[in-house]
């Protein structure tokens, strides 16, 4: 419900999405029903006829002849789509090896690259969550964003990109700002998996915001990649022929002497990439506990504004030395604002541990 409400213009905007969303012109509320039998009919129909169906079938033909006007999706675009195997992105951080979600996924990308930022400062001696630990975060996070629209988004499809934009001789000149700023400061969902002989899954799937349209008599909403800015950072209208969308999902694994340690991932749009990266430090350089490193409060910097989730000591915080221009927000509560990392961990005595996210009501199972 609360999602809903978010979403409310795009859920509500057309007719059959108001059949769905509203109950008797409302918007639905906590505990109503919420059914949608042509979505179930519809499911049911491509187990029976298979997935081909959806791609090259009847709801082919009624997606593409309601695109006719304004879109680009043609029958040969969906005849042609398919799944496409990739190497992950693997990086190593403080003797941990890390694997994530490789171009032209942007979000894996900018995980490594605030992490190897980071490698370059020595954090024994900071405290989690004080104001230098909080000042060191802004201004990874800030830097990140300046080396991402450094030639990053602009030649994500190139095949050296990842050797450039984690290349030493790139990384320098922000690793030597983050080194003198810190100096100068004195001092979507997603499903992680792991068992006990080392199998391990990290698999993160978005619904987006949706677009409002549904494809007729199927339940289905369309998503609007192309709308979300972190994603398209060109505005509409400006995405290459033949190239896949970027994402800023990245599934990702923390491997230690060469076997699976951490598995996580995280929903949350843009704040994915910097959620990710503060559990993995939470729980290497910090020694935090899984579940402690995830639901403890989080920070996100994003255009000049440093948000940050409560705790007991916020009030301390107030005079941060941030990036220039930083707008400073101080949440009331925790929120899934700040992404809903779930993960894993085989600790070192071999026990498994796990923790859900409570931003977002995330569970840990175990057998």
């Amino acid at each position: 419900a609360y999602c809903m409400e978010i979403l409310k213009p795009i859920l509500t905007k057309k007719p059959a999405g108001k059949n769905i969303y509203e109950k008797k012109g409302k918007l639905l509320q906590e505990n109503d029903i919420y059914t949608i039998p042509e979505l179930a009919d519809t499911l049911s129909y491509l187990i029976e006829e298979g997935f081909e169906e959806f791609y090259r079938g009847e709801i082919a033909n009624l997606l593409v002849k309601d695109l006719k006007e304004g879109g680009y999706l043609t029958l040969e675009d969906l005849k042609n789509y398919q799944v496409i195997m990739r190497k992950p992105l693997q990086i190593n951080y403080r003797g941990y090896e890390l694997l994530t979600n490789p171009p032209p996924s942007s979000g894996g990308a900018l995980i490594a690259f605030s992490l190897k930022l980071l490698a370059s400062l020595n954090l024994d001696k900071i405290k989690w969550r004080s104001q230098e630990h909080l000042e060191i975060l802004a201004m990874v996070m800030s830097l990140t964003n300046e080396a991402r629209k450094d030639g990053y988004d602009a030649h994500i499809y190139r095949p050296d990109i990842i050797e450039e934009f984690l290349g030493e001789k790139h990384l320098r000149c922000y690793q030597n700002q983050l080194i003198n700023t810190v100096n100068k400061l004195g001092s979507t969902t997603h499903i992680s998996v792991l068992d006990e002989d080392g199998n391990a899954a990290s698999v993160t799937t978005s619904n987006g915001e949706g677009s409002g349209y549904i494809i007729p008599n199927t339940g289905i909403m369309l998503n609007n990649m192309l709308g979300e800015e972190d994603l398209n950072p060109f505005g509409f209208h400006q995405w290459q022929c033949n190239q896949r969308i970027s994402s800023m999902m990245s599934p990702t694994m923390v491997l230690k002497n060469g076997k699976p340690k951490i598995v996580l991932g995280s929903g949350g749009s843009n704040r994915i990439r910097t959620a990710i990266f503060q559990v993995i430090s939470n729980i290497i350089d910090f020694n935090l506990p899984i579940n402690e490193a995830i639901n403890l409060p989080r920070v996100h910097w994003e255009n000049k504004t440093f948000s940050i989730e409560p705790d007991q000591e916020s009030i301390l915080l107030e005079n941060l030395n941030l990036p220039p221009e930083t707008n400073t927000v101080f949440w009331q509560e925790q929120n899934m604002f700040f992404g809903g990392v779930h993960g894993v961990i085989k600790t070192d005595q071999s026990i498994m541990k796990g923790a859900g996210d409570l931003r977002r009501c995330g569970v840990f199972l175990s057998n």
